[in-house]
């Protein structure tokens, strides 16, 4: 390093490890902490202030993996001794991280600790099952297209088998009665099959600039006819919203699953909320920007969706609710993701359900 270099380094080198994301520990030789940085700090959830001048196990008895890294790599002097595990903190599910540990020397090769770094695995780890289940459901949507069209072509004959039988002239009542039974089952597995068709088939977007305050204001008044009289539905609209970039008839079909799912699961004078806001995105890389999106938050006051269920919520044929076909959100997310968005809940038992509907407002505008 020049002389530039150190001297910047000899006066910012607290500053820079502070402002890592990652966690930094560092341990004396009597593996007491001497400095925790902010990263750390909040991955650990301890305070950086009283755990510095405390021993290693002491601070980390939450996480004896943490404490057990530390030992290996002072027993075995080796660099970079990694452990990728949970890490639990103060009210929290674990948190997947990777831990690396390293002996510390001075210049003359005298060890003078023990430097621990901690790195969040969660978003690559969120990453890794978005992959894992966009290939699941790929593979199901060719099986369900397959499914799909061979059973249709044999629907259509029964059903003009079963009209026949309805105008022959033998026929009494009671067969005309079984007969239209056979002709309403024949049409809702119809019905069913054109859903799973529209859940394998190709984009069929027609793109055109959508105002989605005039979409939710269709929506709610089809939908509020058929609520309960006391349930309320409340607006709360950010009027400055740009238009989408849209297929008005998909994202309004979209919109009346989500909040006929939110009236259906409000108790009958409670309130549906939907709203509206503006997100932006900063990026860096080889460009760098910023993209906007326009968000539709559907609120009820339902129990909300259990933890167990909020990763299969958007799988077909998964539901919980009685009578459903577990198509609707499947089919949402897919018309919410071919624009370019997307779509997901967040649930709490006490407040209910919300589910957020986040389409890109324009195109990312970039600069070297």
């Amino acid at each position: 390093m020049n002389e530039a270099t150190t001297s910047f380094l000899e006066t910012h080198w607290l500053h820079v490890l502070q402002s890592l994301d990652d966690g930094v520990v560092v341990l004396d030789r009597d593996h007491r902490i001497v400095f925790m940085n902010e990263g750390a700090a909040g991955l650990t959830s301890l305070s950086a202030l009283r755990a510095v001048g405390q021993p290693a196990d002491r601070v980390f008895r939450r996480n004896p993996w943490l404490a057990e890294l530390l030992a290996n790599t002072r027993t075995t002097r080796a660099r970079n001794v990694r452990a990728d595990l949970s890490l639990q903190g103060e009210g929290r599910k674990g948190l997947p991280v990777r831990g690396a540990a390293t002996v510390l020397v001075d210049a003359d090769g005298t060890e003078v600790g023990t430097l621990l770094t901690l790195h969040d695995l969660s978003y690559q780890r969120a990453l890794e099952s978005r992959s894992r289940e966009t290939e699941r459901l790929r593979q199901l949507e060719i099986l369900l297209a397959g499914l799909a069209h061979e059973i249709k072509n044999p629907l259509s004959g029964m059903r003009g088998a079963a009209q026949i039988l309805t105008t022959a002239p033998h026929a009494d009542a009671r067969a005309r009665e079984c007969t239209q039974i056979i002709l309403t089952e024949i049409d809702r597995l119809n019905a069913l099959m054109a859903q799973l068709l529209d859940l394998t088939g190709p984009p069929r977007l027609e793109r055109r600039r959508v105002n989605v305050h005039e979409l939710i204001d269709r929506v709610l008044a089809i939908e509020s006819a058929g609520a309960p009289p006391r349930l309320r539905i409340v607006r709360s609209f950010d009027p400055s919203l740009p238009p989408v970039l849209g297929d008005a008839g998909r994202l309004t079909q979209v919109l009346l699953n989500l909040v006929r799912n939110a009236i259906e699961a409000s108790p009958s004078e409670g309130v549906v909320t939907v709203a509206t806001r503006m997100e932006t995105s900063y990026y860096v890389g080889r460009a760098s920007g910023r993209a906007q999106f326009l968000s539709i938050d559907v609120c009820d006051q339902g129990s909300g969706v259990a933890p167990e269920n909020s990763e299969r919520i958007f799988s077909p044929f998964f539901t919980t609710k009685n009578g459903g076909t577990g198509l609707g959100l499947a089919i949402s997310q897919r018309i919410v993701t071919e624009h370019g968005g997307a779509l997901r809940v967040s649930s709490d038992a006490e407040r209910g359900a919300v589910f957020t509907v986040t389409l890109p407002v324009e195109s990312r505008t970039a600069h070297e």
